[in-house]
Order: structure tokens, then C-alpha cells, then sequence
């Protein structure tokens, strides 16, 4: 936890030192996802290359053999530097690269902060994923934004060992 620590620390004083020459924008969103919502600061280091902040409730549902439904409400923090490669193609193509448009490669890294369980089988959990993406931004019409990414990487809760985890996005959002 330690180096995760240190890790945003750089890559924030990185930020402030370079953020002065860059393509991409500072944005503001607000976005709903399949079971959450929630809010993304997104910030210039370079012409390619943004940190992405995200607080999000998310949610789960599930059945449990041991009693039946339950339903979890989750806080997640979630840092993630992104490189988009595809700018100067969707530029000289004429596409739109407001709100940060394009496609990207980015590393998830998300801090679960335990569930508010609701229903009589779900349990508080801690976790943590480490997740490399690619994914797509999109505009539609002047504030709205579209968002799809992917990826395997790994993740650990709280009383366990590390294991393989795959990382789904579908967002719509509020860009401001």
C-alpha cells in the first residue's frame, strides 16, 4: 500500500510540472455505469497523456446458496493514468477531441473501501485491482460522453491472495 502511496504522490507532482503544454482538457464528468454512479476529474500531463481520478458507488447483486438474494452498495477510489494514442489520427481525420475524445491505454488501479451490505448474506469487503485497459472515449453532441474499456489484470480482497480479474467499463456520462 506503501508504493501505491508514493506512486499517485510522483505522478501528482509530474502533474503540476507539465500540465502547462497539453492537447487534451481538463474535465469534469459525471457518469452513471450498469449498477453505479459516479464523478471523474480528468487532467492533462501531456498532449497524450491524463490522470484520471474517479469516485464511484458502485453496486452488486447476487444470489447465496446459504440464504438467498442480496444487494451491495460499494465506495470506490480509482487512479488511472491514461495515453491517448490515436489524437493526431482523429485530428487530421476531422473527428472530435473535445472532453478528451479518442482511443486509449490506461492501468486501472481501484481501492474498494468495503460494501453497506443490504440483505442478510452479503459481507463488508476491502479490495483492491490493478487492471490495464483499453478503452474509447466518445462525444455525443456537446456535454454527453460515451465510454467502453477492457482488460485482464489482478486483484486481491481483504483476506486473500492475489487473483486474475477482468475489468469491464460501459459508462454514459456528463462532461462540464
Amino acid at each position: 500500500m506503501k508504493y501505491y502511496l508514493c506512486a499517485v504522490i510522483l505522478l501528482l507532482c509530474f502533474t503540476k510540472s507539465y500540465s502547462q503544454n497539453s492537447d487534451l482538457n481538463k474535465t469534469h464528468n459525471i457518469k452513471a455505469t450498469f449498477l453505479g454512479l459516479g464523478y471523474a476529474y480528468e487532467h492533462p500531463i501531456s498532449s497524450k497523456i491524463a490522470l484520471n481520478g474517479e469516485i464511484m458507488l458502485g453496486g452488486a447483486f447476487g444470489y447465496s446458496l446459504w440464504g438467498g438474494d442480496y444487494w451491495l452498495v460499494a465506495p470506490v477510489l480509482r487512479f488511472e493514468p491514461r495515453y491517448y494514442y490515436n489524437r493526431t489520427k482523429r485530428e487530421q481525420k476531422g473527428k472530435k477531441l473535445i472532453h478528451n475524445a479518442g482511443n486509449y491505454l490506461s492501468i486501472s488501479i481501484d481501492h474498494q473501501l468495503g460494501d453497506i451490505s443490504i440483505g442478510d448474506n452479503a459481507e463488508s469487503i476491502s479490495s483492491y485491482s490493478i487492471i490495464p485497459k483499453w478503452g474509447l472515449k466518445r462525444c455525443i453532441g456537446k456535454n454527453w460522453i460515451f465510454e467502453f474499456a477492457a482488460g485482464i489484470g489482478t486483484y486481491k480482497e481483504e483476506h486473500f491472495d492475489w487473483e486474475t480479474a477482468v475489468g469491464l467499463d460501459l459508462k454514459i456520462g456528463y462532461s462540464f
